[in-house]
């Protein structure tokens, strides 16, 4: 029998997830809600592909652990899976590092924003982040051509530097790193 007041909801989990199909939308779950965003353009690409490459070079150079980019699942709990743009996982956290996912909090996780995922980005994923103990998150505005480099303090993000295209991103996270702006747009 129906019953108007009974409400069906479904709430997605990792599991789910691996089922899938791989069609170039990016999945993630929050809570168990579903959270599907199309592929990047190139200029996200481009961005994600520098930072990427001068983390991992950095980090290779003074063996500070693993830079990632997406996609690769970060599994935080059974009902909330994030696909960051760039994560940084230290060697003290490497157990994180699973054969399929990251499996714990990274050190660092990068969102470089969208125009279908800006709510996503800008509200709902540091908070989760926060929730979770990531202690660095850094925001990336393509249009904007800013850096928000996020620090946790107990379980909120503070904003600890706002650059600019002529800024330098520095972290305690990598020793010895002065990173130019203007380079994450370089082609």
């Amino acid at each position: 029998c129906y019953n108007p007041r009974m409400r069906i909801s479904t709430k997605f989990t990792y599991e789910d997830l691996q089922h899938f199909p791989s069609d170039g939308n990016r999945y993630e779950i929050v809570d168990g809600e579903l959270f599907v965003t199309p592929s990047p353009v190139p200029l996200h690409q481009r961005i994600t592909g520098n930072l990427f490459a001068r983390l991992w070079q950095h980090v290779r150079e003074h063996h500070l652990g693993e830079v990632f980019v997406a996609p690769l699942d970060v599994v935080f709990t059974d009902s909330t899976v994030l696909e960051p743009d760039v994560i940084f996982v230290s060697e003290s956290r490497r157990h994180i590092v699973g054969e399929k996912n990251l499996a714990g909090s990274p050190d660092l996780v990068v969102e470089v924003l969208s125009e279908s995922s800006q709510r996503l980005d800008r509200d709902i994923k540091p908070k989760q982040y926060a929730l979770h103990g990531v202690p660095e998150f850094w925001r990336i505005d393509p249009e904007g051509k800013t850096v928000e480099v996020f620090r946790l303090e107990e379980t909120a993000y503070e904003l600890a530097a706002s650059l600019g295209f002529g800024g330098q991103i520095t972290s305690p996270l990598f020793p010895g790193l002065s990173l130019p702006v203007s380079s994450l747009w370089e082609s």
